[in-house]
């Protein structure tokens, strides 16, 4: 008996043994799995964070570097400010001596001003003359040479001339212009200023003597000390990462950090890169990245790198120690969990067997369902017992379900195919396209969107004959099926009506008498039919009960009034009467039905003919088919989350 025991304890521990195991795999694996994975990340992060923060700074740098370099000239040439006040002088008096010239009115004595003026303003480092604003090669030069200077390049880093600069450039009336101009040996400062809206008076001085007493080593010299305390300062706010290394082409030191080597992965390739691209960035080797730009002005190389091996090795640190305490927790954790959950595993093994089972199993069939209730029988009455239970319950009300919704949809398939063979009959009675040369000079436009599945709106546009074509637009007073069966109906009587020439009148006499004979549910039809001549503009119309629609022209919106009876259907023998209207050229028709107007926003509140004008003011002269999609979206930016609530069509018709 005590064998029997030892041996049932045995096969216990045995059983813990094993769940602690599996426990313990399913902790750690996935905890390695996320470290590795967490590592990587982190790893990414951490190099990525350094290279974006190495390329704004270096930008930075760089920006800083042009802007002291342009500081540095400049405290080099103060002796412009000097020139640049008298160029402005001189233009000024220019200018008043030119214009009160113009204001006698006389061609010769304004050539005469002209050409004293200038001569005056002109001596051996100062020419002045004047430009045409739209052709800068037509205005006044008092030689060849002078005309020259139009060639004359905008500053060293740049292509761009003063002819081009006059083109582009818009000058203000009343303000001067400064720029630095270079032509062969010879610098200028060039000062310009507006004459009038056709003309601009150009005042060039010659600064070449100024620019031959400046000594660029000097500049350089100066450059590097004005730099050094900068650049040093960023050196040492992350001395063991970070480095600034500034050299010449033939790498002869400008500014370093103490004890600092280049990487020798720092080759000469990359150099010539950023001498070719001005600036190049990337990894030096796996561990060193840099960013290089090349200072033309000096003709100094600008290295910036950074070192990730101490960030690296701190996230190593960091990970280790992270791995090791979890790996006790997870220890820990699975030894408790284990001493806790050791009974009541082989219910939930057994329970979880049967949830695989019921995932597999054909829950339609009622054997099957009798099967899973079989395998979960248990007479214990706790949460075990309890789960076992609810999914038995479960397994049941899942099979009824399962057979009511395969009912379902069966029945939704079928109907759903019936509403798309609908749609599609609906949309195959509509016209496919309006952009047709027979229409032409006209440019006709429609857009419809159905409330349901198929609706009860419709829209056409017929050729009447060689001079004339049928516009058509009408809103069934129902939707859904029956409304799209009422309306493939009138669109059939109305092609009938206008291929016999009926005029408008008696087209919709034909169709009141035809659909209140065959209209047992008492469906009606708001209607507009129209015949535009090409030539004459001329609409005649007939209006049954339909919106009004409208004839836009220069910002102007017109509505075409006159109402020749009710809906088509209502009253049976009713005589319809035509109205006409002569529609203007260059202007647009806009036919609209009550979908439009009766669109509902999330407050229930109505689109409204108040805000369609208002929109319509604003699409003067457009193109209809660009009307009938803004006015489109701007229903749905109106409605926001409410649903459509009725049918909308939109024609648009381009005179």
């Amino acid at each position: 008996m005590g064998k029997s025991v030892a041996a049932n304890a045995g096969i216990r521990m045995s059983f813990k043994t094993k769940v602690m195991l599996l426990s313990l795999c399913l902790l750690i694996v996935p905890l390695l799995l996320f470290s590795y994975y967490s590592y990587g990340t982190l790893k990414a992060s951490i190099v990525q964070e350094q290279r974006e923060s190495i390329s704004s700074e270096s930008a930075v740098l760089r920006d800083f570097v042009q802007e002291n370099f342009q500081w540095v000239l400049s405290e080099s040439i103060v002796p412009l400010l000097s020139i640049r006040k008298t160029n402005e002088e001189q233009l000024f008096i220019v200018k008043k001596g030119i214009n009160q010239a113009i204001t006698f009115n006389d061609n010769n004595l304004i050539d005469i001003a002209e050409s004293y003026i200038l001569g005056a303003a002109n001596s051996e480092r100062i020419q002045t003359f004047i430009c045409k604003v739209s052709n800068p090669n037509e205005g006044l030069f008092l030689s060849s040479e002078v005309r020259e200077l139009l060639n004359a390049k905008l500053g060293t880093l740049t292509r761009k001339t003063l002819g081009e600069l006059i083109y582009e450039r818009d000058f203000e009336l009343n303000k001067y212009y400064h720029y630095y101009f270079v032509q062969g040996n010879k610098h200028y400062l060039g000062s310009l200023t507006r004459l009038n809206s056709s003309y601009v008076i150009v005042l060039f001085h010659d600064i070449s003597n100024i620019r031959a007493d400046y000594d660029a080593n000097a500049l350089e010299r100066a450059f590097a000390v004005d730099l050094v305390g900068t650049i040093s300062a960023i050196n040492r706010v992350d001395p063991e990462s970070t480095n600034i290394y500034v050299f010449t082409e033939d790498r002869k030191t400008i500014i370093r950090k103490l004890a600092y080597k280049l990487p020798d992965t720092l080759t000469d390739e990359y150099l010539e890169k950023a001498k070719k691209d001005e600036v190049w960035e990337g990894y030096l080797d796996k561990m060193n990245y840099a960013y290089i730009f090349y200072f033309k002005q000096t003709g100094w190389f600008f290295v910036y790198t950074i070192n990730f091996s101490n960030s690296i090795s701190a996230l190593n640190d960091s990970m280790t120690l992270i791995w090791v305490i979890s790996v006790l927790l997870a220890v820990c954790c699975v030894f408790l969990c284990s001493k806790i959950m050791g009974k009541p595993l082989s219910a939930l093994s057994q329970i979880a067997k049967t949830a695989g089972y019921i995932e597999r199993a054909n829950l339609t069939n009622k054997d099957e369902i009798e099967k899973i209730s079989g395998m979960l029988q248990f007479d214990s009455k706790d949460e075990i017992g309890n789960l076992a239970e609810t999914l038995k319950e479960m397994s049941s009300s899942v099979s009824d379900k399962a057979i009511e919704l395969l009912s379902a949809n069966a029945q939704k398939r079928q109907l759903e195919g019936e509403l798309n063979a609908a749609k599609e009959i609906q949309m195959g009675i509509l016209p496919e396209s309006l952009d047709l040369r027979e229409f032409s000079p006209l440019k006709i436009s429609a857009m419809q969107f159905a409330a349901k599945e198929v609706g009860g709106d419709l829209y056409d546009a017929i050729s009447f004959d060689e001079d004339r074509v049928a516009l058509v637009i009408g809103d069934v007073s129902d939707k859904g099926v029956p409304a799209a069966l009422f309306m493939a109906m009138t669109v059939i009587l109305i092609r009938e009506c206008i291929s016999l020439k009926m005029p408008v009148e008696r087209i919709a006499l034909e169709l009141n008498k035809n659909l209140c004979q065959h209209n047992p549910n008492m469906m009606f039809v708001t209607l507009f039919v129209g015949i535009l001549n090409k030539k004459s503009r001329e609409l005649s119309y007939v209006n049954c009960g339909h919106c009004l629609p409208y004839i836009i022209k220069n910002g102007k919106v017109e509505a075409i009034k006159g109402l020749s009876g009710p809906a088509i259907g209502v009253a049976p023998e009713f005589e319809y009467r035509s109205f006409s209207v002569s529609v203007p050229s260059e202007s647009n028709l806009f036919f609209y039905t009550d979908g439009v107007s009766e669109a509902q926003n999330s407050a229930q509140e109505l689109y409204g003919e108040n805000r369609i004008v208002e929109f319509l003011e604003n699409v003067n002269e457009m193109d209809p088919a660009k009307i009938c999609s803004r006015m489109m979206n701007e229903l749905v930016l109106y409605r926001n989350k409410a649903p459509q609530s009725d049918d909308i069509t939109i024609l648009g018709v381009k005179i």
